[in-house]
Parts: structure tokens; sequence; C-alpha cells
């Protein structure tokens, strides 16, 4: 592979991680099968091979590990710069706290994934209050509390029946009769 233009393409950091990648996406496709084999009654059908991108429109995610980005550029701006690509990524983060930069592609474009690591911060809350929330379908939450001033709420659940109701009826199978 280190010679393939695919590869080679893109900076060697970023190549393996692709790599690496698809090495989880066959061991899961092998292990799905050998669990598969044991018991197909846990699946819903068989697990299917990963699939192949097409050549021309074909996009994968990239993963900027730390190593990748210009720690210089972003000394100097306070921008993240991915290595081999044109663009700065504004960013309120110290350098310490970036794990990796994500590349997702969409079908509209691409978005960027600023991945850091931030200590958990527990939220202030008052143990003595309580809060209730009851799920239904045509009233999908009815929400209460017992703090002063706090307004009950019903949420309707009509409208998400009414989504569900067109895809219910377009994947389940036409009886004849």
């Amino acid at each position: 592979m280190k010679r393939h233009e695919a590869y080679c393409a893109l900076p060697r950091k970023v190549s393996n991680a692709i790599l690496i990648q698809l090495h989880h996406n066959w061991s899961g496709f092998f292990e799905g099968m050998e669990a598969y084999r044991e018991d197909p009654s846990a699946f819903t059908g068989r697990p299917k091979i990963p699939g192949y991108k097409d050549k021309a429109k074909g996009r994968f995610l990239l993963i900027y590990e730390k190593k990748a980005l210009g720690k210089r550029a972003f000394k100097r701006t306070g921008k993240l710069v991915p290595s081999g690509l044109p663009i700065e990524i504004a960013t309120q983060i110290t350098w310490e706290a970036i794990a990796q930069v994500r590349i997702v592609p969409r079908a509209d474009g691409y978005m960027v994934e600023v991945v850091y690591e931030q200590e958990i911060q527990p939220a202030a809350v008052n143990p003595q209050l309580r809060a209730a929330v009851d799920v239904g379908v045509n009233v999908l939450a009815a929400i209460t509390s017992d703090k002063p001033g706090f307004v009950p709420r019903l949420v309707s659940g009509k409208p998400l029946k009414s989504l569900n109701q067109c895809y219910v009826r377009s994947v389940q199978p036409k009886l004849a009769g």
C-alpha cells in the first residue's frame, strides 16, 4: 500500500488512520459472521461485507490525529491546520485539549469535527427538587416538576405519528385481498 496512489495522496498519518478504520470494519464483519453462524436468530439478516466506495464519487471519513495538525500554525494563529489541506479551522480549544480533527463527508459538502478532551463538570442541582416524564403515544411526553413556578407541559406525539405512518405504509408488504 505504501506506493499506491490513493495512499500517497494523503499525509501518511491520515492514510494509516484510514487503514486502521478499514481493519476495524473487516474485523467487525468477521466477528459478526462468527456470531451469526452460532445464533442467526439474534440478527435481522446475514451481516454484509464492508462495501467499496465509488471510484469517482466515493468519499471516506478522514481522521487527522493531533500529530497530523500544524502545531506551529496553531500557536501563531490559533487556528487548526490539517496537514496537506488548504483550510484553517478557528477554535477556542487549547492545543493540549485537542485529540483529533475529523472531516466527515456529507451529501452537500463536508463537516469538520474537532474532537477534544474536557473534564466532566457536575451540574449544580438541588437534590430536593424532582421532575417526572410520562412517555406516551398521542401525548408523546407529559412533564411536571415540584419546582415552584414550573409550568407542566404536554408534548404532542401526533406530528411524529403522522410522519411514522408514512414510513410504516412504505415498508409494510401489500396484502392481496
